[in-house]
């Protein structure tokens, strides 16, 4: 994974839902449970929120409904959707890691620029409750970075539950973030870290700044689709990206300077997003994307069906590209297992403890 090679077997399936599509599945539970028979290595619950798409009629938030969706399709992983514009960077964290223990490691946070369900043009200031900072690339990777660090302030190592000594948890080793950013965030976070350590944590992109930036912090990227006014020969159109875009953000990709990964030549999971759009021919599409998940570089195909698409095409489309051997089924307990994403480098050593280490506590004595 994450290198220069890809076989005929090695890309991954994922899927984008918009809010339309979870108020469906949140609506009907069995069809929820559909999601278990797609093969997607995880589902992205919300993109129309971070893609740029004008805001849907129905809406949930991404979390609620992930939460509500990985309880009614066990066998699926989902990432939740969601951008500075309108949440701070703690409340991500907590809500994020929360969903993980709910979903036993099946969970993560896809993040991009801008929350199309937010107003104003201003980190935070979607909110209401202060001016916020500008939105942008840089913001984007300050969020990623404030996260990554609240899920590992916790570790889920520091409870011990030991009735010998009566100490629940080693509290000395709850740490301070102490970030300093555009968002400054002392922490820690008041949830422990999850079954994978910490949840995936993902960058919706549309430019290779873009991919730049989420090569340095991002487990994984998923690559926007192309704008079909931009000339060019093997532009395909609007509902997948050029094959100059694509290798533009392999290369980018590959020398950016990884912080995610613990020194092993790792780079992030690139996953090409694939425009499934209503009267579009299924044959053609599976034909594009079996020559997207060929290219060098490229780890897997996201399909995004618009708001009109019934959710049984891109089932459909999932199932014959499993037929054809182009997708690989996802297997594992967790996401990171799924994904084979190994956990990520520890960003908090040295870190301040919060709490003194407890000392032993004697038994208590018997009533006389």
């Amino acid at each position: 994974m994450g290198d220069s090679t890809t076989t005929e077997t090695s890309t991954y399936l994922a899927i984008g839902l918009g809010g339309d599509h979870l108020a469906e599945l949140i609506a009907d539970p069995r069809q929820a449970s559909l999601l278990d028979g797609t093969g997607a290595a995880f589902v992205v619950a919300g993109i129309d929120r971070i893609d740029g798409s004008a805001p849907a009629g129905v809406t949930v938030e991404p979390t609620v409904a992930a939460a509500f969706l990985a309880a009614h399709a066990p066998g699926t992983a989902f990432l939740a959707a969601a951008a500075p514009h309108r949440d701070h960077p703690y409340n991500l964290a907590r809500r994020v890691a929360s969903l993980d223990h709910l979903s036993g490691g099946r969970s993560g946070l896809i993040l991009g620029v801008r929350d199309g369900h937010a107003p104003g043009d201003t980190a935070w200031g979607g909110a209401g409750l202060t001016e916020g900072a500008p939105l942008g690339v840089g913001t984007t990777r300050d969020v990623a970075v404030a996260v990554q660090k609240l899920w590992q302030s916790w570790p889920r190592e520091s409870i011990v539950a030991d009735r010998e000594s009566r100490i629940f948890a080693r509290a000395e080793q709850i740490v301070h973030v102490d970030h300093r950013g555009v968002f400054d965030i002392a922490g820690p976070l008041t949830v422990p870290s999850t079954a994978q350590g910490s949840p995936v944590l993902a960058w919706y992109a549309d430019s290779v700044p873009a991919v730049a930036a989420a090569g340095e912090v991002a487990d994984l990227v998923v690559l926007a689709s192309g704008d079909p006014d931009l000339p060019g020969p093997d532009l395909p159109g609007p509902d997948l990206p050029s094959a100059e875009l694509i290798g533009q953000a392999v290369a980018a990709l590959d020398a950016a300077p990884s912080s995610r990964f613990a020194g092993d030549g790792r780079r992030p999971l690139l996953f090409v997003q694939v425009v499934v759009t209503r009267g579009r021919d299924a044959a053609g599409l599976v034909a594009r994307a079996e020559s997207l998940a060929a290219r060098r570089g490229v780890d897997g195909i996201l399909l995004r069906p618009d708001a009109d698409v019934d959710a049984s095409v891109v089932r459909d489309i999932g199932a014959r590209l499993a037929g054809l051997g182009v997708v690989r089924a996802s297997e594992g307990p967790t996401l990171r297992d799924r994904l084979a994403l190994p956990k990520p480098a520890r960003l908090l050593a040295g870190a301040r403890p919060v709490f003194p280490a407890p000392e032993s506590q004697p038994a208590p004595q018997p009533a006389l």
